[in-house]
């Protein structure tokens, strides 16, 4: 099945279906999508969606962006606002601590959202939802402006928690800058002078690999194990985990 999905409206929208895992088995496809904006989805858009099962649509941009680029709504899926920012300020603090000049723009950035406690909630609602997408032929997708940070991180943790290797989840990552080959597009929907001048400067950086190792690094000091963070930060304990694994992975 194809990787990139390119559908009309749609930013930087890909499977996450069909990555092997540690254990031997493979995440299973029409599950899981991961996307930018989708306000501006056309008919034969909605049309393959519907057809692909989708049922959840997770919004991780802001109330500001949500509202004035709104998705496109639809009576076969539900959209669950879940804003990652604004952060409410101990990730900032909590990534300066263990921040020397080690990481790049985009890392600080990213440890300092898996630290705080409002962008952990915020991805715990993500792991809720996935939890309850349980039934067959349905599918979830959860996105942010570019589906590269907010979706990035998202991505990330999903795909560590079902045991993924790091090296498969870093290539996932930076899938996203083929995004930038359409340069002009890029720039009208993701640099909007009427956006969060912060949101369009990470929106128009390029992924790099630093970024991904941030997160692993952030997660490994403050709670020593990534299955720790998940129990800790996300409130997925090993039931939960074993759940997710049986219902996305085969």
């Amino acid at each position: 099945m194809q990787r990139i999905l390119n559908l009309e409206g749609a930013i930087n929208l890909r499977e996450l279906g069909g990555y092997p895992t540690k254990d031997g088995t493979t995440i299973k496809y029409n599950k899981l999508l991961r996307s930018g904006d989708i306000s501006n989805l056309t008919a034969n858009s909605l049309k393959y969606l519907k057809k692909y099962g989708l049922k959840y649509v997770v919004d991780f941009r802001s109330e500001n962006e949500q509202q004035t680029w709104s998705d496109v709504s639809s009576d076969f899926y539900r959209i669950y606002s879940d804003p990652v920012y604004p952060l409410t300020g101990n990730g900032d603090k909590l990534a300066g601590a263990i921040n020397h000049g080690d990481y790049s723009y985009l890392g600080l950035i990213y440890q300092s959202v898996v630290l705080d406690k409002h962008g952990q909630a915020a991805y715990k609602m993500l792991f809720d939802l996935l939890l309850d997408n349980d039934q067959d032929h349905q599918s979830l997708l959860f996105h942010c402006a570019a589906g590269k940070d907010r979706t990035g991180i998202g991505a990330l943790l999903i795909l560590k928690a079902l045991d993924v290797d790091n090296e498969t989840i870093t290539k996932d990552y930076l899938l996203t800058n083929l995004m930038y080959q359409d340069s002009k597009e890029i720039e009208k929907t993701l640099n909007d002078a009427n956006g969060n001048q912060d949101i369009n400067k990470m929106n128009m950086t390029k992924a790099d690999l630093e970024s991904i190792t941030s997160i692993f690094n952030a997660i490994e000091h403050y709670y020593g194990s990534f299955e720790n963070y998940l129990d800790k930060a996300l409130g997925i304990d090993q039931a939960k985990l074993d759940k997710l694994k049986q219902l996305y992975t085969e």
